[in-house]
């Protein structure tokens, strides 16, 4: 996920202040274990008695996700109230100065956050009790979120077997929470912080939202106020990553980066600033299925309950923000014969009709952009989902954004890989490619010399020029080595 983290195929990892649901598989994170270690769990629960006036408590469940650890606290009261207390995972070697700013700047904005939609918005989500960002915190040892526990379970957990009926009235909730959120808008692309006295403001996203070290400082280090500069400028962080990738020779480079290069191309084409002219709303950091919560599911009008799981929440351009929930979206991997494709196709219509029908109602006057943004989203959807994906989905998902492109026939017709060819062979691709295959041989050359123990496929191009003036005088005059000058 390189700046959006809605994906189909990963999300935040762990529903906070919900219902525990089953971690199923037997695979335990070993982060898991060193955090349960770190934390003071008695400092903890000895804070939230303190803060609610209460004299003891018990801690009840626990479970996680990829980024953080839940516990439920049962207070010893009449009300019999249950705290949630989120700590985000601890690195199993501990906090450097580098994680331990990543991981403060997230809790500060998230909590921001929450305080923002709370305040500001009717979306129902879990109240902040109290929280630190320290990762030295005195007494607990780890930064942490108190919160009130919601009712209802996961969405996710109920809605492949909810009737069309009830998935209307959970589709038309999710409309209005789209609408709050669209209707919070902010100057600049960033995430939203708050420095007291009510005063939120955006700041670079200076939290860990991918791993890519490039992509990461142009998210990090500064705000956008242009939805196409901040994509072109992720777009150009790619292509630069696929240069400077710690594989140097070892595997061929010149389709990956003329696949980014024209994913680059696409963007001033799919994102429409006239959207942004009233300024940059707040996505959820991944509004899935896991992280709406609902009750009454056996009724005919199912409520949704809370949104939780706001971490990685930023600002963003409307055509980023204007995608169908991705549990009404077929997965990447799906075969043509899924029979929840139908579903989909079905939910997708519903939505677009409640969205047409609620935009309107709040802005008769507004000629409903919103709904027209939602209703074509697709290239915009592909086209995130085709750059910020990390696994096998990646190749499926810029198929589809080339037939999208250019026609359904783009891949019998095989124009896609005669696109591609002609950037490379006689385009505007030809020097960096011929660059890249002059790499890829002078990497096998070295190999063949040196062998595996000393040209190991991981080199950065730095090591690997170090590595050939060490052993220079082994290669012979007129090898690609020789002439290039490595």
């Amino acid at each position: 996920m390189v700046a959006s983290p809605a994906q189909p195929v990963a999300g935040s990892g762990v529903t906070s202040a919900s219902i525990p649901t089953c971690n199923c598989d037997n695979w335990i994170d070993p982060q898991v274990d060193v955090t349960v270690a770190g934390v003071n769990w008695d400092a903890l629960s000895t804070l939230a008695c303190r803060l609610h006036k209460v004299n003891s408590a018990d801690w009840g469940d626990q479970l996680n996700g990829s980024y953080n650890l839940v516990r439920f606290l049962h207070l010893h009261d009449q009300q019999n109230t249950t705290i949630v207390a989120r700590i985000p995972l601890h690195p199993i070697d501990g906090w450097d100065s580098e994680s331990s700013r990543d991981i403060s700047n997230q809790i500060a904005s998230e909590v921001a956050t929450m305080q923002y939609i709370e305040t500001y918005t009717k979306i129902p989500i879990p109240h902040i009790i109290h929280h630190s960002t320290d990762v030295d915190c005195p007494g607990v040892r780890s930064p942490y979120i108190l919160m009130s526990k919601v009712d209802g379970e996961p969405l996710s957990s109920v809605w492949d077997t909810m009737e069309d009926a009830k998935r209307d009235a959970v589709l038309r909730q999710v409309v209005d929470i789209l609408l709050e959120l669209s209707s919070q808008r902010f100057d600049k692309i960033g995430a939203l912080f708050n420095t007291g006295k009510a005063t939120w403001h955006i700041q670079p996203m200076s939290f860990r939202i991918v791993d890519d070290p490039i992509v990461h400082h142009v998210i990090s280090t500064m705000t956008y106020t242009s939805g196409t500069d901040y994509w072109i400028a992720i777009a150009n962080a790619n292509l630069e990553s696929i240069i400077s990738q710690n594989n140097f020779g070892c595997i061929p480079k010149d389709i990956p980066y003329a696949e980014a290069w024209f994913m680059r191309s696409l963007i001033p084409a799919l994102y429409n600033p006239e959207l942004d002219v009233p300024g940059f709303p707040l996505e959820h950091g991944d509004f899935h299925s896991q992280n709406i919560m609902v009750t009454d599911v056996e009724s005919n009008n199912p409520r949704i309950t809370a949104v939780i799981d706001w971490d990685l929440t930023t600002t963003v351009p409307t055509s980023s923000f204007a995608q169908y929930p991705l549990f009404i979206v077929d997965h990447p991997a799906w075969k043509d014969e899924e029979p929840l494709r139908a579903r989909n196709i079905r939910d997708q219509s519903a939505f677009d009709k409640f969205m047409q029908e609620a935009e309107l109602t709040r802005n008769p006057a507004g000629g409903q952009p919103l709904s027209r943004a939602f209703a074509n989203c697709l290239g915009v959807y592909l086209f995130e989902q085709s750059l910020c994906s990390s696994d096998g989905s990646a190749s499926v998902l810029l198929t589809q954004l080339f037939k999208h492109v250019f026609g359904d026939d783009v891949v019998e017709t095989k124009l896609l890989s005669d696109y591609l060819l002609a950037l490379m062979d006689k385009g505007l691709l030809k020097n960096k490619v011929e660059r890249f295959q002059t790499e890829r041989q002078v990497w096998c050359e070295a190999l063949e010399t040196l062998g595996e123990g000393l040209v190991s496929p991981d080199l950065s191009r730095s090591a690997f020029k170090a590595l050939m003036l060490t052993h220079h005088d082994r290669f012979t005059v007129g090898e690609s080595i020789e002439v290039v000058g490595y």
